[in-house]
């Protein structure tokens, strides 16, 4: 085993005779160091099997002492690796491994685009469908455990089709719309097949403030919002990769039930609240998503 100072906090002078580690928040100050404990510190920047940590620091010059008060100081900062032999560097270190994960954007555009190369730029491996790929949109699910993407982004204007929605719902395929609108954009809810609320519940509860809804969404087809710019495909991008990245590899997810509605022209943030319909029957079983999917393939309503 090997002990070190971690690499991710800094370690800088402070007078010509102390030291700290850590810049925004110190978290080890050191007062006194002397050559012997510089040597010490230095042999610590690369690595020193735990066994022989006091006689090297005997050799440097340090007292016993002297080493365990430098020890407790630096305990905040110090790492333990499991490579027995000094200058182990990143042995042990919380480095980030390229996540094997695989998410599919389901659309096009500048904003699918960035978002594509954001998701890459995370590590994920990275699928694309086009919104009119009807193949794709009605490709049989796959059973086999792992065979599909861990997570579905899809991007719209106005309204999403439901057969693009449907699609990963019935591959029990978490997916979260961003569909641009005339004033904002939409980015949520995060829709866990089984879970919640889906994406047909958010449009049965607007078709029923809204009984025009559904042709007013028809009339839209095709149409490009004017709040896909430059400026927010940017913004938009950069916060959808972050929320797949917390969904993925943290197990959480602020959009749950919820969606945000962002308007590009004053960068505010508007929170929404969704819940499941009764009509839907979204939370049944895993098993019934094909029927529950092809039944709203047959009464379809778009998702805005």
């Amino acid at each position: 085993m090997v002990i070190r100072l971690n690499p991710r906090y800094p370690l800088v002078w402070r007078t010509p005779t102390s030291i700290q580690c850590g810049i925004d928040q110190p978290l080890a100050v050191i007062p006194v160091v002397g050559v012997a404990l510089e040597r010490v510190l230095s042999l610590l920047r690369s690595g020193v099997p735990r066994s022989a940590v006091v006689m090297m620091s005997r050799e440097c010059g340090a007292t016993d002492a002297e080493l365990a008060a430098l020890l407790r100081a630096l305990r905040p900062v110090l790492e333990v690796t499991g490579e027995d032999r000094p200058g182990a560097v990143g042995s042990s270190l919380p480095v980030p491994t390229p996540p094997t994960l695989r998410v599919c954007v389901d659309g096009v555009g500048p904003t699918a685009a960035l978002i594509t190369r954001c998701l890459a730029d995370l590590g994920y491996g990275v699928d694309h469908i086009l919104p009119d790929d009807d193949a794709a949109h009605s490709a049989t699910p796959k059973k086999r455990p792992g065979s599909g993407p861990a997570l579905a982004v899809l991007v719209a204007h106005y309204a999403l089709d439901p057969r693009r929605h449907a699609h990963w719902l019935r591959r029990d395929i978490p997916h979260l719309p961003v569909v641009f609108s005339d004033q904002e954009v939409r980015i949520g809810p995060l829709v866990e097949p089984g879970a919640g609320p889906c994406l047909r519940c958010i449009e049965l509860h607007r078709v029923e403030s809204d009984s025009a809804w559904p042709a007013i969404a028809y009339q839209l087809a095709g149409q490009t919002a004017p709040t896909e710019t430059a400026r927010s495909s940017l913004d938009v991008a950069c916060r959808v990769a972050g929320l797949v990245q917390d969904r993925l590899h943290r197990g959480r997810s602020e959009l749950t039930a919820t969606s945000l509605g962002f308007d590009p022209a004053t960068a505010r943030l508007t929170r929404y609240a969704h819940r499941s319909h009764e009509q839907c029957g979204c939370r049944a079983l895993s098993e019934n998503a094909t029927v529950r999917a092809g039944r709203a393939d047959r009464d379809p309503m778009p998702t805005s």
